[in-house]
């Protein structure tokens, strides 16, 4: 069965080489990290974006694939580089995609709490484990439960506060996770976009879940940026940021570089331990 896909790679377009995750929400907006789209400290120009999507493979072009480029950036203007808050950020496609059943299909974002305990999944193209530094050529998924804000505030008390925006998914036990390489991607409970990967304390560590931002959070965001832009689509690339977004940070220097930052987190750009993709059922 061909699997319908909301999840795409964001790659480096002079390099051809995947950064990041995003995840389709409407044919010309794609939804991904904030942190997603710094490099060596500073945000990257809109122009040097390639988004692809309907495919399963990251080296193989099939006929189901959609590339386009991106005309406007917009990060949230709160986003904070030490503390992941706010770390979320549009995407407007130059070319927009045509959604069909099999190859790709947008996911409705999250309106309502979602219940400590359920079984949500991720998808990435990311490390396969913290110490392999190696993307994953195939889209592969993982499922983990959500857990309650006053657990995760618990086991991560010493790395952060994890306010309101945040989530928490993950097995206390560790051995499943998201990782280096799947930042920007889709977590998907009960069908419904829910949460964006965001960071977390290595990889798939015992008691330390992942953090994701809580799509429900930023609803009024998403929808203001989205419609802010249309107002205004005589201008050709926007760039929204804090003021506090250009300072210095740790950074990759090669072209096909995947972000990260050392702070509280490790951000998250692949997926550690992964289930294999059977184990995953959307719609």
């Amino acid at each position: 069965m061909v699997r319908k896909r909301y999840g795409v790679s964001l790659r480096r377009r002079f390099s051809d080489s995947h950064f990041c995750g995003g995840s389709v929400i409407t044919e010309s907006w794609i939804i991904t990290a904030a942190h997603c789209l710094y490099l060596n400290g500073m945000p990257i120009e809109a122009w040097t974006i390639l988004v692809v999507g309907g495919e399963l493979l990251l080296n193989t072009t099939t006929s189901t694939g959609q590339r386009s480029g991106v005309t406007t950036m917009m990060i949230h203007q709160n986003f904070d580089n030490s503390t992941l808050e706010n770390d979320v950020a549009l995407l407007k496609l130059e070319t927009p995609f045509v959604f069909n059943t099999t190859a790709l299909k947008p996911r409705p974002l999250q309106t309502s709490s979602v219940s400590p305990g359920t079984m949500c999944q991720v998808a990435g193209w990311g490390y396969p484990a913290f110490d392999i530094s190696v993307v994953s050529n195939e889209l592969l998924y993982v499922n983990l439960p959500l857990l309650h804000q006053t657990l995760c505030r618990q086991l991560l008390k010493n790395y952060s506060d994890v306010p309101d925006g945040m989530l928490c998914a993950g097995y206390l036990e560790g051995g499943k996770d998201a990782c280096k390489g799947d930042s920007g991607g889709g977590m998907i409970c009960n069908n419904v976009l829910t949460g964006i990967v965001s960071g977390g304390i290595g990889c798939a560590w015992p008691k330390t879940p992942g953090i994701y931002t809580d799509v429900k959070f930023y609803r009024s965001w998403i929808s203001e940026m989205m419609k802010n832009s249309t107002e205004n689509d005589n201008k050709n690339v926007t760039i929204v940021v804090s003021s506090t977004s250009n300072s210095a940070r740790p950074g990759d220097e090669a072209s096909g570089a995947i972000p990260t930052m050392w702070a509280f987190f490790l951000l998250l750009s692949t997926l550690v331990l992964l289930l294999n993709d059977t184990d995953l059922h959307l719609e």
